[in-house]
């Protein structure tokens, strides 16, 4: 079967390329998948490649890169729908990839299937602009896929029920329990607003424990400036790592903080439970569906900082508690496996397309 698969991808970084990489090497194993992926352009060329897949860039103008992505995507994949006998089209992410996936489906009479990430539900749906793009694509979809409960609750009620909850998988072969702990708390993930960066220096500037913050983002410049100005020593700005370097600093770490003021499902808390690992996360979006406070980890109130201070005091100074938690979190992760999510997709694939043809 053949898919066309608008959304970014290698080499950019982040959760939704992590999602598709390990989609694409599941979905290959049950299936002789074909996937052709609409990626936003980039220099060079890619060394790895998931297997059957081919990575098409689609040029852009930086400040406008969401609708001359549109589109560019939208020459590109009418060239590769007709060449390659595209059967089903599966986007990431509502706009611009959905969106897109939406004209092309609408122009050739072909199934598409939107995932929903996260911010595209929680921001984009609620900005003048992003809303009417937001629900075009939902409109001109056969299947929607939520990676929370709570992101499929916020759909409008005339899309519950083509949409359904698929939690993200975990990759146990670099997530694991090595049973070290190095001493440091950590933070892996975007430097932007949401992800409450501010909230989480201010409740640790003043422990006597290491802290590391793995990422980088439109934020990263103002908040190494703002820990050299206020004299902060104990936070490491570790920029962006590859997978594999951010395995390693999770199966290592002490705990893992995720302090996000919104949040579609939180894929680090996963990966750290499954390293053996407690975790701290705002009571927010679908932090909760993954945090059961005091059994495998703790919750806090957004944007408080005394509440995370405290919550973050307890583990610091009580490595048993942080082990006891890790192991329940390490139980707890392995509900959520790649395999399953791959086929629950074969399953939605096969439907949709059948139901097209009736």
């Amino acid at each position: 079967m053949n898919i066309l698969m608008p959304t970014i991808f290698h080499p950019y970084t982040g959760g939704i390329t992590y999602h598709v990489d390990n989609v694409i090497k599941h979905l290959t194993d049950i299936s002789p998948y074909n996937f052709h992926i609409l990626n936003y352009n980039f220099q060079g060329e890619l060394k790895k490649l998931p297997p059957n897949t081919w990575v098409h860039k689609v040029k852009y103008i930086k400040g406008i890169r969401g609708p001359t992505y549109t589109f560019m995507g939208y020459s590109i994949g009418k060239k590769l729908i007709e060449k390659y006998n595209i059967e089903i089209i599966h986007s990431h992410y509502a706009f611009p990839q959905g969106f897109l996936g939406a004209l092309l489906s609408e122009k050739y009479n072909i199934p598409h299937v939107l995932t929903l990430h996260g911010s595209d539900v929680l921001l984009l749906s609620k900005h003048p602009v992003g809303k009417i793009l937001f629900n075009y694509a939902l409109k001109h979809c056969d299947r929607i896929i939520c990676v929370s409960k709570y992101l499929k609750e916020q759909l409008p009620r005339e899309y519950q029920d083509k949409s359904e909850v698929i939690y993200n998988g975990v990759d146990f072969s670099i997530f694991y329990d090595e049973g070290i702990d190095e001493d440091y708390g950590l933070f892996v993930g975007s430097f932007v607003p949401q992800k409450g960066l501010y909230t989480l220096i201010e409740a640790v500037k003043d422990i006597d424990f290491k802290f590391k913050f793995i990422g980088d983002g439109p934020l990263f410049r103002e908040i190494r400036e703002y820990i050299e100005r206020k004299g902060i020593k104990n936070i490491q700005l570790l920029g962006r790592k590859d997978q594999m370097e951010v395995a390693k600093y999770i199966r290592r770490c002490s705990f893992l903080v995720l302090p996000s003021t919104s949040e579609g499902l939180g894929m680090t808390l996963l990966e750290a439970m499954a390293s053996g690992k407690c975790v701290i996360g705002s009571n927010v979006g679908g932090i909760p569906e993954l945090i059961r406070d005091n059994y495998n980890g703790f919750l806090f109130e957004v944007n408080n900082v005394e509440m995370l201070k405290e919550k973050i005091e307890i583990l610091v100074n009580d490595r048993e508690l942080r082990r006891k938690l890790g192991k329940k979190g390490r139980e707890f992760s392995k509900r959520f496996s790649w395999e399953g999510v791959a086929k629950r997709l074969d399953t939605i694939y096969r439907e949709v397309k059948g139901d097209r043809l009736i």
